[in-house]
């Protein structure tokens, strides 16, 4: 299972090379147009809101993040 990690309380230097690495993925073309992203979250949410079971759409969500 996934965890996402609280930004917040990691180190200046984990944050810059973070921050590196998506800009790398940005520059070499590894990116998800927003529009994209935003149906697919919005499909998530329905489903949440239509009664799918919250594991279901947190599996929809990770499966997202690791696209």
């Amino acid at each position: 299972m996934n965890i996402i990690e609280n930004a917040a309380k990691w180190s200046k230097e984990r944050l810059d090379a973070e921050l590196e690495k998506g800009y790398n993925d940005m520059l070499k073309g590894r990116v998800t147009p927003w529009n994209e992203i935003y149906a697919k979250l919005s499909e998530a949410i329905s489903e949440i809101k239509n009664g799918a079971p919250v594991a279901d759409a947190e599996e929809f969500i990770k499966g997202l993040m690791d696209s």
